[in-house]
């Protein structure tokens, strides 16, 4: 009976000191309710939450008709702050009409793109083109990052949420994208854009503190 007893012991502490399956530190129900938070309070509640199992941390809107977020994402956001500050962003794309914007100015380069071919003539002078409207595309995108960067920090403010979680949350993807400066790159290069954040932070929160990196 003794060793029945001293076998089950074993077992049960054996189950208690395995590692349980790795799990996101936020869970998929607390990043539903924290875009909640978001959605309410800018009128995105019908747009259709989704969480996907994929380890590249992302989040986007797609054609401002669904939100997604990896679970890659949720694995590197540990704070309620973080989070909010990137649903809060991908909101801020959808209330400032950026993606109308970007449609609009893509088309617009095109026909641009077109008729200065003709009229030049010549690979060469439509490869010119095409290159020349790639980095003016590529130049308005990354305005329209710094934008949703500030509807972030600002609906924040006003929601009486964290600021700091903008500044949190892109200081801990840029240790890991190491995103560099690229003319075809539509995201502004990390270091310029954590200035701007925290200096948007700063003007609407004066006595704020930052993470140390």
């Amino acid at each position: 009976m003794k060793i029945v007893k001293t076998v089950l012991v074993a077992i049960a502490l054996a189950i208690i000191a395995a590692p349980l399956p790795s799990e996101a530190l936020i869970s998929h129900a607390e990043a539903k309710r924290i875009w909640n938070k978001v959605a309410e309070p800018t009128a995105l509640t019908a747009l259709p939450f989704y969480i996907k199992d994929e380890k590249t941390p992302n989040a986007w809107v797609t054609n401002g008709e669904s939100v997604t977020v990896t679970t890659g994402l949720l694995n590197i956001l540990d704070t309620e702050a973080e989070l909010y500050a990137v649903f809060a962003h991908e909101a801020g794309h959808v209330k400032l009409n950026h993606l109308h914007k970007s449609a609009s100015r893509s088309a617009g380069l095109s026909i641009a793109a077109a008729v200065l071919g003709q009229l030049l003539g010549g690979n060469i002078a439509g490869t010119a083109v095409n290159v020349g409207a790639n980095l003016v595309n590529s130049g308005w995108s990354r305005e329209q990052e710094i934008e949703a960067d500030d509807y972030s920090v600002e609906l924040a403010v006003k929601m009486g949420e964290d600021p700091v979680g903008m500044y949190s949350a892109i200081s801990k993807l840029a240790k890991i994208n190491n995103t560099q400066p690229s003319g075809f790159n539509s995201h502004p290069p990390d270091d310029r854009r954590l200035t701007h954040i925290k200096n948007k932070i700063l003007e609407l929160k004066p006595h704020a503190k930052f993470p140390e990196n």
